[in-house]
């Protein structure tokens, strides 16, 4: 629509009046005819009440007069009622023109204010903000989106969205995505990644979402879409994938290369004892614990490589399976388990919870130390208890048995990776994991440690998949 500057609008109302004045002379003095042409004077008393709504006014009783000293003056026909009333239907005319006119001012200011408001708001939101109409043209964008797509405002108003920042690869098919939301009402369900296109042909990639906007019918007229830029995060990522990647190869080359080593180291060790006596003996006993460290070591750090990384969900698991096969590692040890199918919910990696439990119970106690595994079901949870004659765990050393290379003052205690372990395996399935006195009030008579599962009523896999190496 042609908008008008102020002086225009004054050169032509001059103009109509002056077209006006001559049409009044012509048809009165040239043709003798009476006021018919007076319709025209409607246009400049519409016109001007349009304009400057009540400033219409004089303008209605300028014609009104005119029509009056013209048939006075020129006009063959003498005054009749008739031409009385034309003259107050142009202030009429006028008047009711006018306040149309102010009204609909008015109401444009409204419209324009919540307009700017709106705008506003959209302009500090960090991310971008675009109104997209049902005909695929923006209808409102942020300055933050302008400023990343890198246009102006006016330059992306009135266009094609999708032909003017979406890859001509995904357009097709985001068109089809967003007819069907204007068509059912309902925008994609969820944030998504989608890419555009900036005014320089940069391709960034937005997490973007979407609600439909409908209007008083409440029919669909558009949607307004959000999104923020992602494009250096998953760059990023892609790279800390990579290396991540890399560093497992060389993880797994390096566990597989030095279990290979140890698995030799310690067959040679097995042949010596045999054939050695005293203190030669002891050495090499000396030497297989060590490399009984070692396998240790490798395994905790697949173990733990494994819990960060997630590989593994929980599923229905037969606990009386697991904790067989872990006590069937332990052959020399003196073990009392008596027990029953219950299914548990936790993963490959349940076997380690018991490896290491039982290991520590027969590496750290006394001689002859004796091992006791209890199952007890409960409403949602089965408790299991590995508990041991040992030398147990004082109170003081309980509250951090869990951290992180925490180690007792036993001489023969280890660095509690292992407990470490097993406390993050047992949160991970949702369970907790604590330190009893064997005896109540009698630390020294024995450890126990118990922790809980999530019990599953669903079938279970009768073969346990066994994730951990048989400690030596």
């Amino acid at each position: 629509m042609i908008t008008l500057t102020e002086q225009q609008r004054v050169g032509v109302l001059i103009t109509l009046l002056a077209i006006s004045v001559f049409l009044t002379y012509y048809f009165h003095t040239v043709l003798m005819l009476g006021t018919v042409f007076s319709h025209f004077f409607y246009v400049p008393i519409i016109l001007t009440a349009l304009w400057w709504e009540k400033r219409s006014v004089p303008v209605a009783l300028f014609l009104g007069g005119l029509v009056v000293v013209g048939t006075l003056a020129f006009s063959p026909d003498p005054l009749v009622l008739n031409d009385y009333a034309r003259v107050l239907m142009f202030v009429v005319v006028a008047l009711v023109v006018a306040s149309l006119s102010g009204q609909l001012k008015r109401r444009e200011q409204e419209v324009e204010k919540e307009r700017n408001l709106a705008q506003r708001y959209l302009d500090v939101a960090g991310g971008l903000f675009v109104v997209i109409n049902a005909d695929h043209t923006i209808q409102l964008v942020n300055r933050h989106g302008c400023e990343l797509l890198g246009y102006r405002e006016k330059e992306l108003t009135g266009r094609d969205w999708f032909a003017t920042v979406v890859p001509e690869s995904s357009r097709e098919a985001r068109r089809q995505i967003f007819d069907a939301a204007i068509a059912n009402g309902t925008a994609f369900p969820g944030p998504r990644e989608n890419p555009v296109i900036t005014r320089n042909g940069e391709e960034l990639i937005l997490t973007w979402q979407d609600t439909v906007l409908t209007g008083d019918d409440g029919r669909s007229i558009g949607i307004i879409g959000s999104g923020s830029d992602i494009t250096d995060r998953i760059r990023v990522e892609g790279e800390l994938r990579a290396a991540h990647e890399e560093a497992n190869l060389y993880l797994d080359i390096m566990v597989h290369d030095i279990n290979n080593a140890n698995a030799v180291a310690l067959g040679y060790t097995d042949l010596l004892t045999e054939v050695l006596e005293g203190k030669e003996r002891q050495m090499v006993l000396k030497l297989r614990n060590g490399i009984s460290r070692s396998i240790e070591i490798i395994q905790n750090v697949s173990t733990l490589r494994r819990l960060v990384s997630r590989e593994t969900v929980t599923r229905p698991v037969d606990l009386d399976a697991v904790i067989r096969a872990g006590i069937a590692h332990h052959p020399d040890a003196g073990i009392v388990y008596e027990g029953r199918p219950v299914g548990v919910m936790a993963d490959d990696l349940l076997p380690e919870v018991f490896a290491n439990l039982i290991g520590n119970a027969e590496k750290f106690g006394e001689p002859g130390v004796e091992v006791t595994v209890r199952v007890e079901e409960g409403d949602g949870a089965v408790k299991v208890s590995v508990e041991d004659t040992g030398p147990g765990v004082p109170d003081r050393e309980k509250p951090l048995l869990f951290t992180r290379f925490a180690r007792g003052t036993n001489a023969r205690s280890g660095k509690g990776l292992g407990l470490y372990i097993t406390k993050m395996l047992i949160s991970r399935y949702g369970g907790r994991i604590w330190v009893d006195d064997r005896v109540p009030g009698h630390p020294e008579r024995g450890a126990a440690f118990r922790f809980t599962l999530p019990r599953s009523d669903q079938p279970w896999e009768p073969a346990v998949k066994q994730a951990v190496t048989p400690r030596p």
